[in-house]
C-alpha cells in the first residue's frame, strides 16, 4: 500500500517539477536548433566562415539546452531516491509491469484533473 501512495506523490510531483522547469519547451527548442543546423549544411551559398559561426553559437545554445534537461533528470533520480528511503522495494515495484501501470493511470488521471480544474 505504501508503494501506490508513494507512486501517486511521485507521479505528482515530478509532474509539476517538468511543468515548473518546462521541459517541453525545452526539448522543443532543442528540435528546432537541430533542425537550423541540418537546414544550414544544406546551404551551398552561405560561406564558409558563416557556417562556422553559426554552428559555433547552435553547439553553445545546444549545450545549454542539453545541461538544462541533464540536471532535471538528475532532480528527477534523486527525488525518487529520496522516496526509496521510505520503502526499500519502491523501486523495484515502480519499475515492475504494475508500478508502470499505476503510473500511467495516476498520470493520466492527473493530468485530467489538473486541466480541469486550472481551466
Amino acid at each position: 500500500m505504501i508503494n501506490q501512495f508513494l507512486i501517486i506523490i511521485s507521479t505528482v510531483c515530478i509532474y509539476e517539477f517538468l511543468s515548473f522547469f518546462k521541459l517541453k519547451g525545452i526539448i522543443i527548442t532543442n528540435i528546432k536548433i537541430y533542425k537550423k543546423i541540418i537546414k544550414l549544411f544544406t546551404f551551398k551559398k552561405v560561406s564558409d566562415f558563416r557556417k562556422e559561426m553559426l554552428i559555433l553559437n547552435y553547439s553553445k545554445l545546444l549545450l545549454i539546452s542539453s545541461i538544462r534537461i541533464i540536471v532535471l533528470f538528475i532532480g528527477i533520480l534523486i527525488f525518487l531516491l529520496t522516496l526509496y528511503r521510505f520503502s526499500s522495494s519502491f523501486i523495484i515495484f515502480l519499475l515492475s509491469i504494475y508500478g508502470i501501470f499505476e503510473i500511467t493511470i495516476s498520470f493520466l488521471i492527473y493530468h485530467y484533473l489538473r486541466k480541469k480544474l486550472i481551466k
